[in-house]
């Protein structure tokens, strides 16, 4: 599911926003990696500063014998990069952010993931877009 929450920047840049369906988001348990679009950008310049915060909140259930334990962790990273822009206005990127996530395994219990979240959310410096997404 992805989300737009808008695009408030210059008058230059008024028509500027993410593609959502251009949008993709995933976590191989060490980095995430974010790829993305924003199309209509004109901002004075051949490039554009983009944010893209990572946010991965795993919850998992280990148990042994009679015990369960009930385990919810959180870790967010974030990037802030230039990133050129094309003759037509669209700025293409993937972005590769650091994330570990540990303390999801307890030593004698067998843990399983009962849910995974991933929340990406892009925002560009110069035109004031802004794409929420998560998974």
């Amino acid at each position: 599911m992805a989300l737009l929450l808008g695009g408030s920047g210059t008058a230059l840049a008024a028509t500027a926003h993410f593609v959502p369906e251009a949008t993709e988001v995933s976590w191989d348990g060490a980095v995430a990696t974010v790829s993305f679009q924003e199309v209509d950008v004109a901002v004075g310049g051949d490039a554009t500063t983009i944010s893209v915060k990572v946010t991965v909140d795993v919850r998992v259930v280990c148990t042994r014998d009679q015990s369960t334990l009930n385990i919810r962790k959180s870790t967010t990273a974030l990037e802030v990069t230039e990133y050129p822009i094309g003759d037509v206005g669209t700025v293409t990127g993937t972005a590769k952010l650091p994330l570990e996530l540990t303390g999801l395994q307890v030593p004698g219990y067998t843990c399983a993931t009962k849910h995974l979240s991933i929340t990406a959310v892009l925002e560009d410096f110069w035109t004031g877009a802004i794409l929420v997404h998560k998974t």
